[in-house]
């Protein structure tokens, strides 16, 4: 394939200029230019009906109240749409993709979170209704829960400082400190607390756990180590002291490989930002971690799949795999471990990792989703991003080939002739919570590395886990 061209930037652009003229809240009594997670791919309008969602897809997970419109603003459901105005702005020396990204920020962070906990209305349960510019939902048993771990705190902090701080210390006070043992409390509600109800996933400790680190950083509180420190205890406590595996849930006897190495790698973002006992402690949980998952015989040759999950007593790994295309809440396709697999190795650098990332990109080379599945843009941008990571480590010009290619029919099933990609391949509308932002983000990334461009880089394509 010629590598002389690329034809992706001039559809990420499109995007990124759509959604600046059309794609943001002039709606309601305040105008407060956030970014809409769904509209209509025709209009460029909120939609006025409720569209059937993705396969996959949650009622209660979308940015509109039960059986109504969708018309809510998720900075977490388009946080890599945010990274790709960073990006643009470079690429293109203009300003505006990086004020319109700074205005989302500084705005959501100083007017959507509550006035008693701080907690923001965004995550995988909540979102601002951006016609009545009010959180919703905004009952009392509010749910605040992350979809993916926040990396752009250090942005936040120079924006809006003081909310960044308070936002901090509301998951450490409202969501953890009063729990018994550190756990977490996810219904510690928008407005008020909720009941204790054990949902502490390693993925979510690693959210906390990064989030305090980033703060600690500017702030110097001495109260994100000892939230930190408490989180961590209660993680090295729960790992099994013969298998070594953490279970996924309180009190649940199965441990999921995807989870505990996403919280692995935020206890590695994390060590650097932290003093040395506290990040030496950080380090060694996450050795302990690579060790487990890279020691599975994950079979990706046979299978296509990573080991799902094993019995933590035992450690008898599972039969299931994951699949190669099929993306729902809850599960991890194989290009989304895989991604999290590169993390880790350019992280570290451990040649498990390296291993992994070739076998996974290597089940993807001539398979694509099954006929009448209904993929997501999300999965799409993952494997684009472990090709181009397997072109990287190996310098095998076949995981670049892929890459590009998968962009174009990425860009042909998704994008078709409109400037906003559909939310899955049997849908019509814009609806960011499977991914588009993800595919964006690998579009750049395959643009840079097709015209070798190292001026600018792409973030780390690794945040959906």
């Amino acid at each position: 394939m010629d590598v002389s061209s690329s034809p992706y930037l001039n559809y990420v652009y499109a995007y990124a200029d759509t959604m600046l003229a059309k794609g943001r809240d002039v709606y309601g009594p305040e105008q407060s230019k956030l970014f809409l997670s769904a509209l209509d791919r025709h209009t460029l309008t909120p939609l006025t009906v409720r569209p059937a969602p993705p396969v996959g897809v949650r009622r209660g997970d979308r940015v509109g109240p039960p059986w109504e419109a969708l018309v809510g603003a998720n900075p977490q459901y388009d946080q890599n749409l945010l990274r790709v105005l960073y990006v643009l702005s470079g690429l293109s020396g203009e300003s505006k993709y990086r004020e319109a990204a700074d205005a989302e920020l500084k705005w959501f962070l100083e007017h959507a979170a509550s006035t008693e906990t701080h907690l923001l209305s965004w995550g995988e349960h909540m979102y601002w209704n951006v016609l009545t510019d009010e959180p919703n939902p905004k009952e009392a048993d509010a749910v605040h829960e992350f979809t993916r771990p926040w990396v752009l705190w250090d942005r936040c902090f120079e924006l809006a400082r003081e909310a960044s701080e308070k936002f901090a210390l509301g998951l450490w006070e409202h969501q953890i400190a009063n729990q018994k043992d550190g756990a977490f409390d996810r219904h510690a509600a928008y407005w008020k607390h909720g009941p204790r109800d054990n949902m502490d996933f390693p993925r979510h400790a690693g959210f906390f756990i990064r989030t305090w680190a980033d703060a600690h950083s500017h702030t110097k509180n001495e109260t994100f180590l000892e939230a930190i420190g408490t989180l961590l205890s209660r993680y090295e406590q729960k790992r099994h002291p013969e298998t070594g595996l953490i279970e996924n849930r309180c009190g649940k006897p199965n441990y999921v490989g995807a989870t505990t190495l996403s919280l692995a790698i935020d206890c590695a973002a994390a060590a650097p930002r932290v003093p040395k006992p506290l990040a030496t402690r950080l380090r060694a949980f996450v050795d302990r971690e690579d060790e487990v998952f890279c020691s599975w015989k994950h079979g990706l040759a046979s299978s296509g799949g990573f080991v799902v999950q094993a019995d933590r007593a035992s450690g008898t790994p599972s039969t299931d795999r994951s699949p190669r295309w099929d993306a729902h809440y809850g599960g991890a396709a194989t290009a989304m471990i895989g991604v999290m697999c590169v993390s880790r190795y350019e992280n570290s650098g451990k040649v498990g990792y390296r291993d992994l990332i070739r076998a996974a990109a290597d089940a993807y080379l001539d398979i694509g989703p099954a006929e009448g599945a209904d993929a997501w843009p999300m999965t799409f941008g993952h494997v684009i991003s472990l090709e181009l990571a397997a072109w990287r480590s190996t310098a095998e010009r076949k995981y670049l080939d892929r890459a590009r290619e998968l962009g174009l029919i990425a860009i042909e099933l998704f994008f078709q002739d409109r400037a906003l990609p559909r939310a899955s391949m049997k849908t019509g509308h814009y609806e960011t919570i499977t991914g588009a932002d993800t595919l964006a983000l690998a579009l750049v990334e395959v643009h840079l590395a097709s015209l070798h461009i190292t001026a600018v880089t792409a973030p780390d394509n690794t945040i959906d886990r």
